[in-house]
């Protein structure tokens, strides 16, 4: 089985600013190891949570804090996880608006969104990002559990993959940015 966890919700402010802020913002929201503990909390009482655990699964890990933070309360009862720097999230970029007002959130989306058209600027494209999510495929299949604690968009490319490779979901919890995904043949 594999394990698919995006990280619970970074504690940032989250109201409108300009795009300076947003910046600012962006850069806190990649350095916070502060997160949405409750989300997790849930979870831990969870018979899916007792499934993974169960499972004893091989876990990886993105090196982002807010993904690392998440993982430890998540295996804290295991000796170690992998830190994969394969699993990193795709960078953003907030464009320069003058006079704009937005909620961080909206800063984030339209910068994501800039990030498909390929307007960012962002040194990883689309196509990187793709071939990540392949090339951590063959590496999930070696072992009979794998947890991944990660971030949405390469969820999003890895779920492509395994669907690819025969893998259906078969439980999943939300709560938050929180999320976790039991995959399987």
């Amino acid at each position: 089985m594999i394990f698919l966890i995006r990280h619970a919700t970074p504690k940032i402010d989250y109201s409108a600013c300009d795009y300076r802020a947003a910046q600012v913002r962006l850069q806190e929201y990649n350095q916070t190891r502060e997160i949405e503990e409750s989300e997790i909390e849930q979870f831990l009482l969870s018979e899916l949570f007792q499934e993974i655990k169960a499972s004893n699964p091989v876990v990886y890990c993105s090196p982002v804090a807010r993904a690392e933070r998440t993982c430890q309360l998540l295996f804290s009862h295991i000796d170690r996880y992998v830190i994969n720097p394969d699993l990193s999230e795709v960078g953003l970029r907030i464009s320069p608006l003058p006079w704009v007002k937005l909620k961080v959130r909206t800063w984030f989306l339209l910068s994501r969104i800039a990030w498909l058209l390929r307007l960012s600027g962002e040194p990883e494209k689309v196509r990187h990002a793709v071939r990540r999510s392949q090339q951590l495929l063959p590496q999930l299949e070696q072992q009979e559990n794998v947890a991944l604690v990660s971030h949405g968009f390469l969820m999003h490319y890895l779920k492509k993959r395994l669907t690819k490779q025969q893998f259906r979901p078969r439980a999943t919890f939300k709560q938050g940015c929180f999320t976790v995904e039991c995959w399987d043949k």
